[in-house]
């Protein structure tokens, strides 16, 4: 008899998990409200208007997975069911929690009214569009200085359409070293992006955003790159959560509250702090939640997951970009790549993050943390 495996969301974690549980005696369910894989390492890209950033979910899961297109209203974990949005319900024996993250806009006032951001596709294409409005010349603000803002500043400065404005609270890019720093710095100076750390944002208004210290900012658009929160669906659910909201779950990944619930990705706190949101972790948290669902189909001890980071790779426009070695924990070590070797090496890993990691039978380079 087939054990049901139901996986919420197929993003980085739940598409890497469909494709390390590919086996005869598992059946695997994934419910996701689109039929498409959303790369949101591209979504920046989809902003600029020189990226799609989505590929059909077909493409990518293994054939014998079914998907249904609903989401996850909530999970009644005593019964193992997922009641979803639309009405119905799926049946598990178990579930793979992978509903990932999404931008948080409350934080500063006025920003839910005003601002746009990139943290789903939707948001991405109503980023675009409004964009796409602006007169040439218009005055584009972006709020935070992490990655993400950090490479949407870059993609759209070097449109040479808008004047853009990156204003940070704190030091722009702060997870890369300080050599990685002063190039991303002036790089963005070199493509007419202005920068200003060290400056919270009091308020989003219409025409203007304004800063904790009284300055005022022109902004034709505002976009929040600031924060991410986790779902509600854990929480909703009555589950145990950690930091914002996220499935608590042990070292194997099995939530602190039912044994048959595995947590994965952004979605999941394994309690010993945060790890940075990236499909570099995504993608192995997805595959070793798969392998603790199969531990416990065959009733063996499932192992602990051991982070293992590599590095942190930042665009910087089409033509350029950092790469940034990092020690096992996600500190950056000493060594970088910049300019058009940065980029091709940016590039490459966007594309293997599709054809290797999410496909883990071609190749033996792997994404594990055991």
């Amino acid at each position: 008899m087939s054990a049901k495996v139901v996986i919420v969301g197929a993003g980085y974690a739940g598409v890497s998990a469909a494709k390390r549980l590919a086996r005869d005696d598992v059946e695997v369910t994934v419910v996701n409200p689109r039929p498409d894989f959303v790369e949101r390492i591209r979504l920046h890209q989809l902003m600029a208007g020189n990226h799609p950033a989505t590929r059909p979910l077909a493409s990518l899961l293994p054939r014998s997975t079914a998907l249904v297109r609903d989401s996850a209203r909530t999970i009644d974990a005593d019964r193992k069911k997922v009641e979803l949005g639309g009405g119905g319900t799926v049946d598990y024996n178990y579930l793979i929690y992978a509903a990932g993250s999404r931008s948080r806009l409350d934080l500063v006032p006025g920003a839910s009214e005003h601002a746009v951001n990139v943290g789903g596709l939707q948001d991405a294409i109503t980023a675009r569009k409004r964009l796409d409005g602006l007169p040439r010349g218009s005055s584009v603000t972006i709020i935070g200085g992490g990655l993400t803002g950090v490479e949407l500043a870059a993609e759209l400065a070097e449109l040479r359409t808008h004047r853009v404005h990156l204003v940070t609270g704190g030091a722009i890019a702060a997870s890369v070293g300080e050599g990685g720093r002063r190039y991303i710095r002036r790089h963005l100076a070199a493509l007419g992006a202005e920068v200003t750390e060290d400056a919270a944002v009091a308020e989003v208004q219409a025409a203007k955003v304004v800063l904790a210290d009284g300055r005022v900012l022109r902004s034709d658009l505002a976009v929040m790159t600031a924060a991410f929160e986790t779902p509600a669906l854990a929480r909703d659910s009555g589950l145990r959560v950690g930091f914002g909201g996220a499935l608590a779950v042990d070292r194997t990944l099995v939530s602190a509250s039912s044994p048959a619930i595995v947590g994965a990705g952004d979605a999941s706190w394994i309690g010993a702090g945060p790890l940075r949101m990236s499909c570099q972790a995504a993608i192995p948290l997805g595959a070793h939640a798969a392998q603790t669902v199969l531990h416990l189909i065959d009733g063996t001890e499932p192992r602990p997951v051991r982070p293992k980071f590599t590095s942190q790779c930042v665009s910087l426009g089409r033509r350029s970009a950092l790469w940034q070695r990092t020690r096992l924990s996600d500190e950056p070590a000493s060594l970088i790549v910049t300019g058009r070797a940065g980029a091709l090496i940016k590039e490459q890993i966007c594309r293997s993050t599709l054809r290797l990691a999410l496909n883990p039978r071609l190749t033996r380079l792997s994404y594990g943390w055991t």
